[in-house]
């Protein structure tokens, strides 16, 4: 049963022409106006008789809602109340945001809803612009090359990446706002857990690398402390580490074929060059020679082969 009202009300007259919200009454059929208060008039820019006899509900919803407003309004024909967020146009074609609460009333006879409407076009802006700017952060952080977390004061993550979930190896519905020492308890026996509880505690920057064993990775944590937490960007340097770790063969094969230049090469030269000097400038016969010859051959066999061991410890370094 709809409320009955009319024009000769007093009260309705108080509540509804001198409320400071905007306030219409329409017929459900045609969608006429019946009656509009002096807050609509003003916030809308229509007059009153533009309200009541040149426009319908129609003209207040932007095009691509009207099947929607229709819809809308065969649902909610018999209803008593209706409280709903809308789009609505002002007459210079501004769009605004409105909250409405919608009356089934009786009007001087008519089927009628009577609707008051509440401006929310300023906080929605706002709320647009600041989901903008969250979607923004979120798309500029899925994009980036490192791994990156946010954790809450308990250590609980609250965010994590795209790269974050490939370094770790798992996926951020397991562990979102939960704590990988629960999840994974041999994460509590690495450098990691007391690091992150040092930044959070002290309020410091802590940088470190560590190899992850269940991962077989090497990372690199930068973790910053905050208000409410903690962010870590992190990277996988596995590959990183094992360039390093060839290197470092390598220049072990090279100090060790510096140490066989300055002083295994050097004994069978000297031994060589003595008995060249030995034998320079004087006569000898065959029986003189035997012997110095003897270790000659020997020297120069001694000479090859580790002349061929260094080349082969060349050969292995620059592959």
């Amino acid at each position: 049963m709809s409320l009955r009202i009319s024009n000769d009300d007093a009260s309705f007259s108080v509540l509804f022409h001198h409320n400071p919200n905007p306030m219409w009454i329409v017929e459900v059929d045609t969608l006429m106006f019946k009656e509009v208060n002096d807050a609509a008039i003003k916030h809308y820019g229509y007059t009153r008789e533009e309200f009541l006899y040149e426009i319908t509900l129609s003209q207040i919803r932007p095009v691509y809602e009207q099947q929607d407003m229709l819809a809308l309004i065969k649902r909610i024909k018999h209803s008593q109340t209706v409280k709903k967020e809308l789009t609505h146009l002002k007459k210079d074609g501004s769009t605004i945001y409105v909250n409405i609460t919608s009356y089934n009333v009786t009007y001087n006879g008519c089927h009628c809803r009577m609707v008051i409407i509440h401006d929310i076009t300023e906080q929605k802006l706002k709320d647009i612009q600041l989901t903008q700017a969250v979607n923004k952060i979120n798309e500029t952080l899925e994009s980036i090359t490192d791994g990156f977390i946010t954790l809450d004061s308990k250590l609980r993550i609250t965010y994590l990446n795209k790269e974050a979930e490939r370094i770790l190896a798992t996926k951020r519905a397991a562990v979102l706002h939960k704590t990988l020492w629960h999840l994974y308890p041999y994460y509590r026996q690495l450098e990691v857990f007391k690091q992150f509880n040092f930044s959070l505690e002290k309020h410091e920057t802590v940088k470190f690398e560590e190899y992850v064993s269940p991962l077989n990775k090497w990372i690199c944590f930068t973790v910053y402390p905050g208000a409410e937490g903690l962010a870590v960007y992190f990277q996988d340097i596995t590959g990183q580490k094992h360039g390093e770790e060839q290197i470092n063969l390598k220049n072990q094969s090279l100090d060790q074929i510096a140490y066989i230049n300055s002083h295994l090469i050097r004994k069978p030269l000297a031994n060589i060059m003595g008995i060249i000097n030995s034998l320079d400038g004087t006569p000898h016969n065959n029986e003189q020679l035997e012997q110095p010859l003897k270790m000659l051959k020997l020297s120069a066999v001694e000479l090859d082969h580790i002349i061929k061991d260094i080349n082969a410890r060349v050969e292995k370094t620059l592959t």
